[in-house]
C-alpha cells in the first residue's frame, strides 16, 4: 500500500514543490535541522517499526536529514518515478540539509496519501520528563514515543505530531510559531567566561515536587488526598473518579484498581487539595493547583502543578517571618519570583517531572503558612524580577550575615559582578544616604576577625537576629568516626569540594586510612569572614574542605551544643549556623566555635533586608544595595 499510496504523489507534486519553495525562505533564517535518528519516530506512520527504520534506513544516511537521504528513502521504498519528479521539482539537493519546514512537507503529504491524516495531529506539549523508558510526559498528557528518536529538554514546549496517544515527531523546534516560520530564541545563552545566561521569561504555572513533611523523602508508599471543594481523579484516558468535598480518595488504591502508574487530581474552581494520613485528616498543607502522582519502584511521588504567583503566597511566608516589614516582603517576594524563574530555565529536577522542590535545596513551600501581608507583597510586586545587562539575575538569599555578605567563591564558583560581598555594618552609615551598605570586602585580617566573631556588640543591618553571634561546641573526637564517613561520602559525592593528601601533601583518591583525629585548624578564609578551607587532622593524612556547605555539615556531626547571641540553647541544628567561624582547640580535643550569621552568606541577608527597611529603605534600595548593578524588571 506504502508504495503505491507514495506514487500518488506524483499527482499533487505542484503543490508540493510550491509549499516546499515557499518554506524555504524562512528556512535559512532558521537554521532548523531535522536529525536522520528522527526518522525512526517518523515512520511508525507507515508500516514500519522504529527498530527496522535503524536496522534498514538509518545506516545508510548521515547525522542530519539530505536531499540525498530523502533519495535513499525513496529507493528504498521503490517509488523510482516519484523520486525523479521530486527531485525535479522540488529542487532538493542531494547534498542540502533539510530544514524541518521541508521534510514536515513531505511528511505530511505522505500520511495524507496514506489516508492517515485525519488520525495525526499537531498538539503543542511542554516536556516534563519520562515515566518510564518508552513513555513521555507532557503537561497535557503522556504520550507514548521512540524514545530514541526524540532529543527534548525538560521544560521546553515543542509542537509535535501525534497520532492518538502515540507521539511521531517535531513539528517546530523549541521556540518557533510554527514550521513555516523559523523566529525562536534560546532559552539558556553562555556569555565569554562560560557562565550560563538566563533570558527574561516568567512561566504561568510551576511544578513544585512535595517532600514528606518538609524533608527530603521523595517517595511515599501511600497517599491519599481530599479536597476543600470536590476533585477528580483521573488517569489522562480512561478511568475517571469524583470525590465529593473533604472526603478522603486513596490514590494508591486507584492505581492499583485501574492499573496505572500515574494519575491527576484537579479540584473545582477555587479549590485546594492536601495530603490526608489513613483516617482522611488532613497531614499537610492544603495547595492550590493539581496534582499530578506518578508511581515507579521506589514508590509514589506528588507534583503540585500551580500557578506561579499563587505559588509564592506560599514561598514568601515560608522564608521570612509575617513581622517583617513590607519592603523587606517585597524583596523576599521579587527573589523568590526570579529564583524560581530561574530553576524553571534549568530544569534542574527533570528526573522528577518538576521544575523545583518545596525545601530549602530550591525555597520553603509551605502554603499552611499562607498571610495576608505577604500574599499582598506578592501582588504589589506581581510580575516582576531582577535582570542584570537583559537576563535574569542568578540571585541567592539566605537568613543573616556575619555583618558581611559573600561573593560565589563559597561555593567554588565563578565570581558574578551583581554578587558581592558588601558590609551590612551600620557604625558610622548615614542612614540618609543612598548608599546602603559598603559594596567592598570587608579588610579585616584573621586575627581581627576572631575578635570581630567574637564581638556581640558589632551593630548591623540584621544584628537583630539571635544567629548573629552564636557559639557551637564541638567533640570531633568522640565523633571521629561518623566524621570520616562523612569525608569519605563527600569525596565520592563532591570531589571539587574537598581534598584528602597524606602528611607529605600528595593527593589520597581514599579517606579509608586516615586514621586518629589529631587536630584542626582555619587555613583560609575570603575577605567576607567564611572559611574557604578548613583543615582537619588526622594521624595519616590532611582533609581540606573548601566549600562552606561542606565544612558546615561536616563540623556539624560533632556539634554537642549550640548557644545563640542571647545565650539560648538551640536544640534543632544538625549543621553549624555558617561558615563564618573562629576556633579555640581545648587540650582535651574539644573545640569551641564562635560563628557570625545563619546560611551560606551570598546575596540577600533577609533579617538584613528586614534592618534597611526599618531605615525606611525601599524594597528596590534594599535589592540594589545587595545585587549592585541589577535593576527590577516587569
Amino acid at each position: 500500500m506504502l508504495f503505491a499510496v507514495c506514487l500518488a504523489l506524483c499527482l499533487e507534486i505542484s503543490y508540493l514543490r510550491g509549499t516546499i519553495t515557499a518554506k524555504n525562505e524562512s528556512v535559512d533564517a532558521a537554521q532548523d535541522r531535522v536529525r536522520t535518528a528522527e526518522l525512526a519516530g517518523y515512520l511508525q506512520i507507515p508500516p514500519f517499526s522504529p527498530e527496522e527504520t535503524r536496522a534498514w534506513i538509518l545506516p545508510e544516511m548521515g547525522t542530519y536529514l539530505t536531499g540525498g537521504d530523502v533519495d535513499f528513502l525513496l529507493e528504498f521504498l521503490d517509488v523510482g518515478s516519484f523520486q525523479t519528479i521530486i527531485h525535479e521539482n522540488a529542487a532538493l539537493d542531494e547534498a542540502e540539509e533539510l530544514s524541518r519546514p521541508q521534510w514536515c512537507t513531505i511528511y505530511e503529504e505522505l500520511t495524507e496519501y496514506l489516508g492517515l491524516s485525519d488520525q495525526i495531529q499537531v498538539v503543542t506539549i511542554r516536556y516534563l520528563g519520562m515515566l518510564d523508558e518508552s513513555r513521555l510526559i507532557a503537561d497535557n498528557g503522556n504520550y507514548d514515543c521512540d524514545p530514541e528518536s526524540i532529543d527534548f529538554q525538560y521544560g521546553e514546549t515543542y509542537e509535535v505530531y501525534i497520532c492518538g496517544n502515540l507521539l511521531l515527531g517535531l513539528y517546530a523546534d523549541p521556540g518557533d510559531s510554527g514550521a513555516a516560520d523559523g523566529a525562536g530564541t534560546e532559552t539558556l545563552e553562555s556569555d565569554s567566561e562560560g557562565q550560563t545566561l538566563v533570558a527574561i521569561d516568567i512561566p504561568e504555572t510551576v511544578r513544585v515536587l512535595l517532600t514528606q513533611d518538609n524533608h527530603a523523602s521523595v517517595y511515599r508508599d501511600n497517599v491519599s488526598v481530599k479536597g476543600t471543594v470536590p476533585i477528580r481523579i483521573t488517569d489522562g484516558s480512561v478511568h475517571t473518579c469524583d470525590v465529593t468535598a473533604d472526603s478522603p480518595a486513596d490514590c494508591a488504591a486507584l492505581m492499583e484498581e485501574w492499573e496505572v502508574d500515574e494519575l491527576t487530581v484537579e479540584a473545582d474552581s477555587g479549590g485546594k487539595i492536601c495530603i490526608t494520613d489513613a483516617a482522611g485528616n488532613a497531614a499537610s498543607s492544603w495547595y492550590g493547583g493539581s496534582f499530578f502522582l506518578y508511581r515507579d519502584e521506589n514508590g509514589i511521588r506528588i507534583v503540585n502543578e500551580v500557578d506561579l504567583e499563587t505559588y509564592l503566597c506560599g514561598v514568601v511566608p515560608g522564608e521570612m517571618p509575617e513581622r517583617f516589614e513590607t519592603e523587606a516582603l517585597k524583596a523576599q517576594a521579587i527573589c523568590a519570583r526570579t529564583y524560581a524563574c530561574y530553576l524553571v530555565a534549568q530544569g534542574g529536577y527533570a528526573a522528577y517531572s518538576a521544575d523545583l522542590v518545596d525545601t530549602t535545596e530550591c525555597q520553603v513551600y509551605l502554603p499552611s503558612e499562607e498571610n495576608e501581608k505577604a500574599a499582598q507583597a506578592v501582588a504589589d510586586t506581581a510580575g516582576m524580577v531582577l535582570g542584570y545587562e537583559g537576563y535574569l539575575a542568578e540571585i541567592y538569599y539566605f537568613s543573616t550575615s556575619c555583618g558581611y555578605t559573600s561573593g560565589m567563591e563559597v561555593w567554588q564558583k565563578e565570581e558574578l559582578a551583581y554578587l558581592p560581598g558588601v558590609s551590612l555594618l551600620t557604625e558610622g552609615v548615614d542612614e540618609d544616604s543612598e548608599e546602603v551598605v559598603q559594596e567592598e570586602s570587608s579588610g579585616i585580617s584573621e586575627s581581627d576577625f576572631d575578635a570581630f566573631l567574637r564581638n556581640r556588640e558589632v551593630a548591623a543591618y540584621d544584628s537583630e537576629s539571635r544567629y548573629f553571634r552564636w557559639e557551637a561546641a564541638l567533640d570531633l573526637r568522640s565523633n571521629q568516626e561518623a566524621a570520616r564517613q562523612a569525608v569519605a561520602e563527600e569525596l565520592a559525592e563532591n570531589p571539587d569540594r574537598i581534598r584528602v593528601s597524606d602528611l607529605a601533601g600528595a593527593a589520597l583518591a581514599s579517606a579509608a586510612d586516615l586514621g586518629e583525629y589529631t587536630g584542626i585548624s582555619i587555613a583560609e578564609r575570603n575577605d567576607s569572614g567564611i572559611v574557604t578551607d578548613l583543615q582537619i587532622q588526622f594521624a595519616n593524612g590532611v582533609v581540606d574542605l573548601y566549600n562552606e556547605n561542606s565544612i558546615r555539615s561536616i563540623l556539624g556531626i560533632a556539634m554537642t551544643k549550640l548557644t545563640d547571641q542571647n545565650g539560648d540553647t538551640v536544640y534543632t541544628s544538625n549543621m553549624l549556623p555558617s561558615a563564618a567561624i573562629s576556633i579555640d582547640v581545648s587540650e582535651d580535643g574539644t573545640c569551641t566555635v564562635y560563628g557570625g550569621g545563619l546560611g551560606h552568606g551570598i546575596g540577600m541577608s533577609q533579617y538584613g533586608a528586614n534592618g534597611m527597611a526599618q531605615a525606611g529603605k525601599s524594597c528596590e534600595e534594599i535589592l540594589t544595595a545587595f545585587f549592585p548593578g541589577t535593576e527590577v524588571t516587569r
